[in-house]
């Protein structure tokens, strides 16, 4: 089951990767931070993908909080078959200024 939205693919092989987790997490992210991060991705040939559920199952005795869960990202993104060379995790509360080189 994918867990993600690939929202930029890149040719390049790099990406930036959030988690966001839960519809009022995304919505918020989706309206404050997106069309930022969609701006600076495409400016620099930089793939964009959010994580929208969780990477462990709640009933798995393993299973931690999402805050917690960036720390298996790129073993999942290895697993879910996504051709990526390097990701840059950030905060879904960050704003990226679309001109920072």
């Amino acid at each position: 089951m994918q867990k993600h939205e690939l929202l930029i693919n890149s040719k390049s092989k790099n990406y930036i990767v959030t988690i966001a987790i839960g519809l009022n997490y995304l919505n918020d992210w989706k309206k404050y931070a997106l069309s930022l991060w969609k701006k600076y991705c495409r400016k620099h040939g930089i793939g964009l993908i959010v994580i929208t559920e969780n990477l462990i199952n709640k009933q798995n005795s393993h299973w931690k909080k999402p805050m917690w869960q960036k720390m298996i990202l790129g073993k999942y993104l290895s697993e879910a078959g996504l051709k990526i060379k390097n990701i840059c995790y950030l905060d879904n509360d960050i704003l990226i200024n679309p001109f920072a080189p």
